[in-house]
């Protein structure tokens, strides 16, 4: 029994040690990768504003194609016609129509405009009107838009030969209307003028009016006054006779 258990253990050393000795194949698989999908990256176009005004420039949705005026009304009124002088149909008494030829404005002086004070703590206060020279009849000037122009070389000619003289001038210099106050009248005529240095002003204002005044056709009539004005409150009116 102990020789056949001698025997068996032998055997089973022998199996095991060719079982050691023998090669070993060892396969190795490649790793397949899968190809991650590649997204295209799509750019949006650059958004563009466009209004489509459609065949001949017109469209029943979006109305028709305005052109923008030369002087751009969102840049304010022109100073010109703060004094009308570029409204045809004016209406001076004091003057006789001039050839519409324009005379040149004088450099606007800089210097003179650094001692022209732009505030104070002074009123003026007045009511502007038309007189018609036939009945007494006062016409108020309702609504109108007043202003207070500083005495300086500047102004001084626009007064004489503008106004007195009947002349067009060319465009007034824009660093003008810095030193320019205005305000409104109320439905009765009345205005106050706040805040304003003492000094010496041309009150400036256009009216229009008709048949009240004697026209036959409604005319603008420019209305303009020279005033000083000193410490607290300054009154005075703005009006003229008409026809």
């Amino acid at each position: 029994m102990l020789k056949k258990t001698i025997q068996f253990s032998l055997l089973s050393l022998t199996i095991w040690g060719l079982v050691g000795c023998s090669e070993r194949t060892i396969t190795v698989r490649p790793q397949t990768t899968t190809p991650r999908a590649t997204v295209p990256v799509v750019k949006e176009p650059a958004i563009k504003e466009e209004i489509l005004l459609g065949r001949n420039g017109k469209n029943p949705n979006l109305g028709n194609r305005v052109d923008v005026p030369v002087n751009n009304p969102s840049l304010g009124e022109m100073i010109n016609d703060i004094y009308g002088e570029e409204n045809s149909t004016e209406y001076n008494s004091e003057v006789t129509p001039v050839p519409s030829e324009i005379m040149e404005r004088m450099p606007f002086p800089t210097e003179e405009y650094k001692y022209v004070k732009k505030r104070g703590s002074s009123t003026v206060s007045g009511r502007v009107y038309l007189e018609n020279s036939y009945n007494a009849q006062k016409i108020s000037g309702a609504k109108l838009k007043l202003w207070l122009n500083p005495v300086t070389s500047y102004s001084r000619q626009w007064y004489q030969e503008s106004y007195l003289g009947g002349y067009r001038l060319s465009k007034t210099d824009k660093r003008l209307y810095n030193y320019l106050k205005f305000t409104y009248s109320n439905n009765d005529g009345d205005f106050h003028f706040y805040g304003v240095p003492r000094g010496d002003y041309y009150l400036v204002g256009t009216m229009p009016c008709g048949e009240e005044c004697g026209f036959s056709d409604t005319k603008s009539i420019r209305l303009v006054r020279e005033i000083s004005v000193g410490q607290g409150v300054t009154s005075v009116d703005l009006t003229k006779p008409v026809p």
